[in-house]
């Protein structure tokens, strides 16, 4: 007989199956089929946009990360100028982390008059839970539920994109790769169950994952079919595990894969401290997006901005991205890599996890 887990495992990991079958598009890698640009979010000829995976969403290949937010007396008009410029830009996909950023971003959006929630494909999270084996004792579905609904209210909408629970993420109790734990089976249930209920009450369209931990994507990409995005570091210089890579198990099971961190937390600009680089403007930050997006199967890099100058920089990775480097691009980038080992900080020790995939 079966273990009592086994056996709801197997249930929990079908009530999905036919809602994940419908969604399947014909654009299995990213950027390999046309679009109709008519149904693109604040479509730009210059951007290029790929699927996101099984959602049937078509996002910016370079779209906006939440950790950018500075902490100043104008926040929400510095992220109004952030949405805007995105916008015009055409980036379509935004993607928040901790609460503090879902409130400012749904006050921002409110403020904005031409960047507002319908313009958004939204990825958001239930920070500070966490679905790590040393927090899921604390993690319930009321509680889950009650952080959903939350969400909801902050960005001021009956329904929100992508739910993407956080998992094995470097922080408080987890400060060496040995601590990035895996995510345990009686968490994912209990995430898959949150999110069929979610869904189901038209909370929630779409269910992702973001993590610190390769392991814990093999985990969900391979037992549990209703996650629709994974979300992980990856970085200019991330090559891919020949043929036993996370890239091409996510295209087999047509899920997007989001990369976070491109900069190495901003090491490869010679920075240390996040404060150090708020409003400063690397004029070679494209050519490290440009690189990232050579790989097809990324639905999109998401890098955290201060400022809107830095979005400009960020998006002529797009913009240029089939055009060839020059000498002066090729050695930037060797300058880049050099930085990224020379200012790595010991707690972003564990990025180095990142460089094959």
């Amino acid at each position: 007989m079966a273990h009592e887990s086994d056996t709801r495992r197997k249930f929990l990991k079908t009530t999905s199956a036919a809602v994940a079958g419908a969604a399947l598009t014909s654009l299995g890698t990213a950027g390999a089929a046309e679009v109709d640009t008519s149904k693109i979010l604040n479509y730009n000829p210059k951007m290029g946009y790929r699927p996101l995976g099984k959602t049937g969403f078509t996002i910016s290949e370079v779209s906006l990360g939440g950790h950018g937010a500075i902490n100043d007396p104008d926040t929400v008009q510095n992220r109004v100028a952030v949405l805007e410029k995105a916008v015009e830009s055409g980036m379509n996909y935004v993607d928040n982390n901790i609460d503090a950023e879902c409130n400012l971003y749904g006050e921002a959006m409110a403020a904005s008059s031409g960047a507002k929630r319908d313009k958004w494909f939204i990825g958001f999270a239930s920070w500070p839970q966490k679905v790590t084996e040393e927090y899921e004792e604390n993690l319930t579905f009321d509680g889950m539920m009650t952080s959903i609904d939350e969400r909801l209210k902050k960005y001021g909408t009956d329904v929100l994109d992508m739910w993407r629970p956080v998992g094995a993420t470097w922080g408080e109790g987890q400060r060496s790769i040995a601590t990035l734990l895996m995510v345990s089976h009686k968490a994912l249930d209990l995430v898959v169950e949150v999110f069929e209920k979610a869904r189901e009450q038209g909370k929630v369209r779409h269910l992702g994952i973001s993590a610190h931990n390769p392991n814990v994507f093999r985990r969900v990409l391979n037992e549990y079919p209703q996650f629709s995005v994974i979300i992980f570091p990856y970085l200019f210089l991330t090559k891919e595990f020949g043929g036993d890579s996370l890239l091409k198990l996510a295209q087999e099971k047509n899920v997007g894969v989001i990369g976070l961190k491109p900069f190495g937390a901003g090491m490869t600009f010679q920075v240390r401290r996040k404060k150090d680089i708020e409003g400063r403007v690397d004029e070679k930050a494209h050519l490290l997006v440009k690189r990232m997006l050579q790989e097809p199967r990324l639905s999109a890099v998401i890098p955290g901005v201060n400022v809107p100058d830095q979005l400009v920089e960020n998006v002529k990775g797009s913009y240029l991205r089939d055009q060839p480097n020059t000498p002066e691009d090729e050695a930037a980038l060797r300058r880049a890599t050099r930085n990224f080992y020379a200012n790595l900080s010991p707690e972003y020790q564990w990025l180095r996890m990142w460089e094959v995939v």
